[in-house]
């Protein structure tokens, strides 16, 4: 029966995060991932994942994260990452 329970529980977090990925919202929220990668202004590559030259790590780790947390606000979290990786 628990393990029941369990596969039920990862296809409904599994669907729910597809939901978010194919969003509107998170169509948006992806775009602007990417364009703080492609920016000079912001560093969001990691010094352990120098082979992820193009962002794909960054913008999946944290899509990922917001999928994981619906009822947070997105763009709150987008504007504070942009606050954390902004080269000063």
């Amino acid at each position: 029966m628990q393990a029941t329970q369990e596969v039920g529980s990862y296809m409904t977090t599994t669907i729910s995060k597809q939901q978010f990925l194919n969003s509107e919202n998170g169509m948006l929220l992806r775009k602007e991932l990417l364009r703080m990668v492609k920016s000079i202004d912001y560093n969001t590559s990691y010094a352990h994942r120098r082979l992820d030259t193009n962002g794909s790590q960054f913008v999946e780790k944290h899509m990922t994260y917001m999928s994981i947390h619906p009822t947070m606000d997105h763009w709150q979290y987008i504007l504070n990452l942009k606050l954390m990786t902004k080269i000063r």
